[in-house]
């Protein structure tokens, strides 16, 4: 009805046309406010990333403390180790190993050269690791290099080793793994940020919704000495709702987009959803993306009609046939099957119109469009549609009931 509406010159169609521009004008803002108020403000990740690192910064005085009491590392074992290793294996794992064992040979420092010399001593050659930052250091080499290694073998190899410079620092450096339990924190921070922006993608990458409630899970748990629960799971939902706000500042203009990719086909997403935010506010939210995609349908359903009545007068006018109209047909070709059978139920809107407006009663069809814009439409627009569908009124008889509903008041509009 709104359509046919807005196809017809005169002030209705102004009236429609208004009110569905000013609800698309408005669509962005409803969309982000909704979302704001239900599942809180879209943090940065970067930024977030970036407060991480800063503060696992802020621990290299903490690191300093615990070394000042460390006793002298035996790195021997470990070496011995890493030797045997390289003996055995091949290709990256064998390099691997060798560049750790490498890490493990201190260098005479200038000073230490000095002294020997002063002393009367040959300098001093290469020794096996004794100090405590040295091997600290070591890890630190090691775990850089885990970030970068490709391939199981490599990275096992790495692995074990990293263990075992990691046991000896336990055993020699007091309070060190209190210290380790803040960083490694931290850490899964970040990790967690990243992994929730991939919460509602379609790839392999995504998890499935049981994996993502076991992540929430493990991670609110504490880690080696951590004290208190972990702060994963809120990284894992600042991490998702980042990606919504891209999501949303990406396709917000495209609201069938919109509610296609946040929602998505199956019902993978609410799980995971619901997983982070709880099934409550992940109702609303998807309730508000279907009613989103129900104003642009509306919309186009609305444009789309007045544009196709505005061709087919076009054409009408240049060929001189008056006899067209938007039937059945014509939403085939519009729409498809949904546009032929939406065009099919708009017949009776269509004689309830064309009564008005063969009438000249420009008034009556412009106080139709405002009841139809202002939701106080019920009345008058059920029974305007009682008598346009399967009823056996003549064409004259509807014009009668819609003038005496649409004229008539609201005390005759409200009459059964």
């Amino acid at each position: 009805m709104a359509g046919g509406i807005a196809a017809t010159p005169g002030e209705g169609k102004a009236i429609v046309r208004g009110a569905i521009g000013a609800r698309d004008a408005d669509a962005n803002w409803r969309i982000r406010s909704a979302l704001n108020e239900t599942l809180g403000e879209a943090p940065t990740p970067s930024r977030i990333i970036d407060r991480a690192n800063r503060n696992q910064q802020y621990l290299q005085p903490e690191y300093r403390e615990a070394l000042r009491d460390a006793a002298p590392v035996d790195t021997l074992p470990i070496a011995r180790y890493l030797e045997t290793e390289a003996q055995t294996l091949r290709g990256e794992p064998q390099r691997a190993v060798q560049r750790v064992r490498a890490m493990l040979d201190h260098q005479p420092t200038p000073a230490e050269i000095a002294q020997a010399r002063a002393n009367g001593q040959p300098p001093p050659g290469t020794s096996l690791v004794t100090d405590a930052s040295e091997l600290l250091n070591t890890r630190h080499a090691i775990d850089d290099m885990l970030e970068t290694t490709q391939g199981t073998n490599a990275v096992n190899a790495l692995t074990t080793a990293r263990q075992a410079v990691d046991d000896e620092l336990r055993a020699s450096v007091p309070g060190i793994k209190e210290v380790d339990a803040k960083y490694a924190e931290l850490a899964r921070q970040k990790d967690a940020v990243q992994r929730g922006q991939t919460v509602l993608s379609s790839g392999r990458e995504a998890p499935r919704p049981d994996e993502l409630a076991a992540e929430v899970r493990q991670g609110a748990l504490p880690q080696g000495l951590q004290i208190g629960p972990s702060a994963v799971p809120l990284r894992l939902r600042e991490g998702a709702r980042a990606e919504i706000e891209r999501i949303v500042g990406t396709k917000a203009n495209d609201r069938v987009a919109l509610q296609e990719i946040i929602k998505g086909e199956g019902d993978w997403n609410r799980a995971r959803l619901s997983t982070l935010w709880g099934k409550e506010k992940t109702d609303k939210v998807l309730d508000l993306l279907d009613r989103e995609r129900l104003f642009a349908d509306t919309s186009t359903i609305v444009t789309r009609n007045s544009e196709s009545a505005a061709r087919i007068a076009a054409q009408d006018a240049i060929t001189g046939e008056t006899s067209r109209g938007f039937g059945v047909p014509e939403g085939f070709i519009a729409g498809g099957v949904r546009g032929a059978a939406r065009a099919a139920g708009l017949r009776s809107a269509e004689k309830v119109i064309n009564a008005l407006r063969n009438g000249g009663n420009d008034k009556t069809i412009s106080q139709m469009a405002t009841a139809l814009t202002s939701g106080q439409q019920s009345p008058v627009l059920a029974a305007l549609m009682k008598a346009g569908q399967g009823s056996r009124l003549q064409q004259s008889q509807v014009d009668r009931v819609a003038r005496a509903l649409l004229l008539g008041g609201p005390t005759t509009a409200n009459r059964p």
